[in-house]
Parts: structure tokens; C-alpha cells; sequence
């Protein structure tokens, strides 16, 4: 068998106005939900408290880098990743809620 050298388009690694709506949207989602984080810690900066903060800004970096990378496989796989950094963010600021939101940090605390 002969193999044959295929050159590929350029125009075919260009992401398409769908991904990059898909990219813009997600990115809108991840800001929205780190001007929301000081609410989980209900304004408490302590270190559990500015993880969540951390984590989603991590996420919506890595998120801007699907706008810059050349191949299709290398943006699903970035967004994939940002995707699940996002989810750990949340989750965070869900425990977070959780642990300061109705209990409080006090009355945890004392009771240990």
C-alpha cells in the first residue's frame, strides 16, 4: 500500500462561529459565578473561602486558551478541562455554602 502524504486546509483548524458562541458563553458562565463566589464565603476571606475564587479563575483561563489553540482536538480537550475545574469550583463554593451559609463558621467550630 501506498501512503500518501494528505496536507490539510488551514481554513478546516479555524474554530467555527458555533465553538467560539460555545467558548464566549461558558466564559460569561465561569465570571458570572466568581462575582458570585464572595457570596459563598458571605464575605468571610479566609482560605477555604478564596478557593473557590482561585479555582474558577483557573478554570476561565484555561478557557481563553481554546480561543488560541490551532487544532480542534487541542480546544475540546482544553474546554474539557475547564470544564471540569469549573465543576470543582462550584462544588467548593457549594461546601462553602454550606459550611457558612445557615451554620456558620463560629458555631462549627465550637462545636468540635
Amino acid at each position: 500500500m501506498e501512503r500518501r502524504n494528505r496536507v490539510e486546509d488551514p481554513a478546516s483548524n479555524e474554530p467555527t462561529a458555533y465553538e467560539l458562541g460555545r467558548f464566549k458563553t461558558f466564559i460569561t458562565i465561569q465570571v458570572l459565578f466568581l462575582l458570585g463566589s464572595p457570596l459563598a464565603g458571605a464575605f468571610r476571606f479566609k482560605p477555604w473561602s478564596l478557593l473557590d475564587s482561585a479555582i474558577l479563575v483557573l478554570g476561565i483561563g484555561l478557557s481563553g486558551l481554546a480561543y488560541v489553540l490551532e487544532t480542534p482536538k487541542g480546544r475540546r480537550t482544553i474546554f474539557r478541562i475547564a470544564m471540569w475545574i469549573y465543576l470543582i469550583g462550584v462544588l467548593d463554593m457549594s461546601i462553602n455554602i454550606l459550611l457558612s451559609g445557615i451554620f456558620g463558621w463560629k458555631l462549627i467550630v465550637t462545636s468540635f
